[in-house]
């Protein structure tokens, strides 16, 4: 008899630390972990961005996290050496999100490690299975421990065909040159790869407040009221993708992790228990969009022309991620864009416009071009950061990310980390 993969879910209406570590805890009891979960353990939660006013629902919440750290220090566990290691988003400090996110009041009550993994001491792994990364270079404690634990936050993504659960969490590993190199069509494969560093023992999900319908940093929270939690990854981001009526066949890391014989991605195949049926929970999300769309099908003032190839992680998705920013946080400004024209790829015709902006390295127009005026960013993609300042630079286009706080972090305190990793040796 074949064995299926149990992917549990159960109600949790509100972020109550007690009641999580309890749903935890059970858990890791069913799932015959309690022996395993001890030693050296190492959470590695989403924390892309983290912002009070502009990304409150982008990351695994503190709460969340309190819950979950306590169930694994009970009293049999009392010794373990619990590590929470991350790496945000591209050229953004990681302690700085950390604090933004509350997780320095975690660090005091439970007496953990909060590692940043762009500062932590570093290992390079061969990969024997990858596709586009060969070898790899992230924390020791990804790799050397004796529970990995994964605390994803469940989100829409228009950069990985509308879903981040688990499997897209393990991009977390790399430092943000690995990161970002292949960040495009082959995106899907980059993330697959990572499976064979990023496997973890358990994962629980934060699910209670799930982001979804616009940029993975700004989009709106929702009530959804659950954990979800599970031991094989691939599973798990099945269930999940039905939970936002998405087919993970067409989730191309899903169906590439699937093929890979990474685990199950067909429903029949998965074990589904807990308190709540999966079709009590699409009832309640069947309204909910996720946002992903091609980016000339966005309905806005801009004139934006597909080029190819169509990089849906690559510099098409991320201009998409850039518009979705100001529609989630500035109505009015979305609703008054000027009207340039946006060529991103290869763009075969004639081009007659008055502003034209040209998106990444390799956008350009095979053909006639009339405007007064023309710009481009360039990158393979450009990293949010830099979108975000190069635009409003060269073209006056404000976004609600460009806060001063969040220049200091991106900028000031960035160096200030660069330059204690070149003090310590970790760069």
């Amino acid at each position: 008899m074949r064995i299926k993969e149990k992917v549990i879910i159960r109600r949790s209406p509100n972020y109550h630390p007690e009641e999580i570590e309890q749903i935890i805890r059970e858990r890791l009891s069913q799932f015959e972990l309690n022996s395993k979960a001890q030693g050296r353990i190492t959470i590695k939660p989403n924390v892309v961005v983290a912002h009070a006013k502009i990304a409150p629902s982008a990351f695994t919440g503190p709460e969340f996290l309190d819950g979950l750290i306590s169930a694994l220090r009970n009293e049999k566990k009392s010794a373990a050496k619990i590590v929470v290691a991350e790496k945000c988003g591209a050229g953004i400090p990681t302690s700085r999100m950390f604090r933004r996110a509350g997780y320095y009041k975690l660090k005091k009550k439970h007496k953990i490690k909060l590692l940043p993994i762009e500062e932590a001491r570093k290992k390079t792994l061969s990969l024997h299975k990858g596709k586009i990364h060969k070898h790899i270079t992230t924390a020791k404690e990804i790799v050397d421990n004796d529970f990995l634990l994964y605390a994803p936050k469940l989100k829409s993504n228009i950069l990985t065909h509308g879903l981040t659960g688990a499997i897209k969490l393990n991009i977390g590993l790399l430092l943000d040159r690995e990161r970002i190199w292949n960040h495009n069509m082959h995106l899907d494969e980059k993330i697959v790869d990572l499976l064979e560093v990023g496997f973890p023992d358990f994962i629980a999900t934060d699910a209670i407040e799930i982001s979804m319908g616009g940029n993975q940093f700004t989009q709106l929270g929702r009530h959804l009221g659950i954990i979800l939690m599970a031991r094989n990854p691939v599973a798990h981001d099945a269930v999940c993708a039905h939970i936002l009526h998405l087919d993970p066949q067409n989730i191309n890391h899903l169906r590439l992790a699937h093929e890979r014989g990474y685990g199950p991605i067909h429903l029949d195949d998965i074990e589904i228990e807990g308190d709540v049926s999966l079709e009590e929970i699409q009832q309640k999300t069947k309204t909910w969009d996720t946002g992903f769309v091609k980016i000339n099908e966005v309905d806005c003032n801009m004139n934006i022309e597909v080029g190819e190839p169509y990089c849906t992680g690559g510099c098409h998705g991320v201009f998409l991620d850039w518009l979705y920013m100001i529609k989630d946080r500035k109505q009015e400004l979305w609703e008054n864009l000027p009207p340039w024209t946006v060529v991103i790829g290869n763009y075969k015709g004639d081009v007659s416009t008055d502003r034209l902006m040209l998106i990444g390295s390799c956008s350009e127009v095979k053909g006639k071009i009339e405007a007064r005026k023309r710009r481009s960013i360039k990158g393979c993609p450009p990293r949010h950061k830099d979108l975000i300042l190069w635009l409003f630079i060269k073209a006056r286009l404000f976004n609600p990310l460009l806060r001063f706080d969040l220049i200091m972090d991106s900028y000031f305190f960035l160096f200030l980390t660069w330059f204690k990793r070149f003090i310590k040796g970790r760069i």
